[in-house]
């Protein structure tokens, strides 16, 4: 294939109506995948829930202002939310079970799917994986949190290492948060060039209330 195909494939996977409805198709089928697995717990129909209005979000969003190019805002944001799966198949790997923090684990996956329906019910037709531009969200759950989908995904990660725990799991994690936290900072320099008043946002407004604020 030449270099002139390649470019002209990837121009047509980056078009708004491949990037809706691929989005839409692949959390479609997540969801059948979620029923067909896990119908047992409020919590997993809560989850499956999350991915229904994921969706709905990309069937209704708004045109990317400025879209997504390169490695770092194409690929990179994929494989961020690609980690809390890697997390979740610890029943492969060898871990030991902390069932004395079996409560507390399940308070932080419920807490942190709260925290990622919220953000998406708010977010709506800004949203995106990729490290695109569109309109920015203030309002609702956004006014207490920046990123109320990535500390929300952060909570429930950490619910699930505490589960079933091992040094792998302990380090996927990690790991996760790291990327998690240079995510949010690759697209928060993208949306601040494009619209400016963002900047004075995350100047009052941390990843949790006050935690995290810009400088």
């Amino acid at each position: 294939m030449t270099g002139r195909r390649i470019a002209d494939l990837y121009e047509l996977l980056m078009t708004d109506t491949v990037g809706r409805y691929g989005g839409a198709a692949f959390f479609s089928l997540w969801i059948l995948m979620r029923i067909y697995r896990y119908h047992d717990t409020f919590l997993q129909w809560l989850v499956t829930f999350q991915f229904v209005l994921f969706v709905a979000a990309y069937l209704s969003r708004h045109r990317a202002t400025v879209q997504a190019r390169g490695f770092r805002e194409v690929v990179y944001p994929f494989i961020c939310s690609g980690f809390p799966f890697l997390i979740d198949s610890y029943p492969f790997m060898p871990c030991r079970d902390l069932s004395t923090l079996h409560p507390l684990s399940m308070t932080l996956m419920f807490t942190g799917t709260s925290f990622i329906i919220a953000g998406i019910a708010f977010l709506r037709r800004s949203f995106s994986i990729m490290t695109e531009v569109r309109e920015p969200v203030f309002r609702g759950i956004y006014r207490w949190t920046r990123h109320p989908m990535y500390l929300g995904s952060i909570l429930s990660s950490l619910g699930i290492t505490l589960c079933c725990f091992s040094p792998l799991t302990a380090f996927l994690f990690t790991a996760f948060v790291i990327m998690q936290v240079l995510r949010a900072r690759f697209e928060e320099d993208k949306i601040t060039a494009a619209f400016p008043g963002y900047g004075n946002y995350a100047l009052r407004v941390g990843w949790f209330w006050k935690l995290g604020r810009h400088s």
